[in-house]
């Protein structure tokens, strides 16, 4: 089984996703959610730096805080990345996950 979703992070992708051209509904499902999420703890395991500034005591000892730290990044609206979704007639759609509506997801943002 294949997913119609997937993650990208090129920066030419966000600048130029129009969210007026979608027709797609602005609501994250719970898939979207899950792979962005463990896209970022990837990318913070990696050394990334993070978009939001940590609270100075705050020590990354373990991938839960990695997975907090992502958490409050996407709450904040700070990750740069974007949706892509395949829609039936194969056209694509982009959207900024700033632009995404998280209340389908909201008990996935529970620390």
């Amino acid at each position: 089984m294949s997913s119609s979703h997937s993650i990208i992070d090129d920066i030419q992708k966000v600048r130029s996703a129009n969210v007026n051209d979608n027709k797609s509904t602005s609501i994250m499902t719970k898939y979207e959610f899950n792979q962005i999420i463990s896209l970022r703890i990837t990318h913070l395991a990696n050394g990334a730096i993070p978009f939001i500034q940590l609270p100075e005591d705050m020590k990354i000892t373990n991938n839960m805080e990695l997975r907090r730290l992502a958490l409050q990044e996407l709450r904040e609206g700070k990750l740069p990345y974007i949706v892509k979704r395949t829609m039936p007639n194969n056209k694509i759609e982009y959207w900024k996950i700033k632009d995404m509506d998280l209340t389908a997801i909201r008990t996935l943002l529970r620390d």
